[in-house]
C-alpha cells in the first residue's frame, strides 16, 4: 500500500508559516490623556528564548517593570483604536470600549495611583512572538 506525501507535505508547510515572524502592524504615537481606574505593577522579569524560534521568542530577553493602567474619561483617541490598543495588553478586546489599557514601563510601584489624571505622550506599541513592547515619551500628571 503507498502511502500519500499530502499530509508531510502540508504539516511542512504549517511548519514553515508558523516560524515566520508576525510582528504587530505598525501603530501610529498617540497622546493619550485620561484618569486611572485600575492599575496593577509588575517587577522586571527575564525571559529564556526558546531555540529556532522566530522574532524574539528565540533570544533570551528582560521585561521591564511596567504599570497595566485602565484609563477612563480618555481623549486623544478614538474608540476603534482604543480598542485595538486594549486587545494587544489584553487578549479582552472590548468592541466599543469605554475604558483604554496601557502598559507603561517604570521602576516605581507607587510613581502611579488609582484617580490621578494623567497624559501619556508619544504612546506606541509594537511586537512579536516574543511580546509586546510599549514605549512613551513622558508622562504628565494633570492632577494627584
Amino acid at each position: 500500500m503507498k502511502r500519500s506525501l499530502l499530509p508531510s507535505l502540508l504539516s511542512f508547510f504549517i511548519l514553515c508559516i508558523e516560524a515566520l515572524p508576525a510582528p504587530l502592524p505598525p501603530m501610529d504615537k498617540y497622546d493619550i490623556t485620561g484618569t486611572i481606574s485600575e492599575l496593577q505593577w509588575y517587577p522586571e522579569k527575564r525571559i529564556k528564548g526558546i531555540p529556532r524560534m522566530s522574532g524574539s521568542a528565540g533570544y533570551n530577553r528582560t521585561v521591564p517593570a511596567h504599570f497595566i493602567i485602565k484609563l477612563i474619561n480618555y481623549s486623544g483617541i478614538d474608540s476603534a483604536t482604543a480598542s485595538r490598543i486594549t486587545g494587544y495588553i489584553n487578549s479582552h478586546k472590548p468592541a466599543s470600549p469605554h475604558y483604554v489599557l496601557l502598559r507603561i514601563n517604570h521602576k516605581n510601584p507607587y510613581y502611579l495611583k488609582i484617580g490621578m489624571r494623567i497624559k501619556v505622550t508619544g504612546y506606541t506599541i509594537r511586537g512579536d512572538e516574543g511580546g509586546t513592547y510599549t514605549s512613551y515619551k513622558r508622562i504628565i500628571i494633570k492632577s494627584p
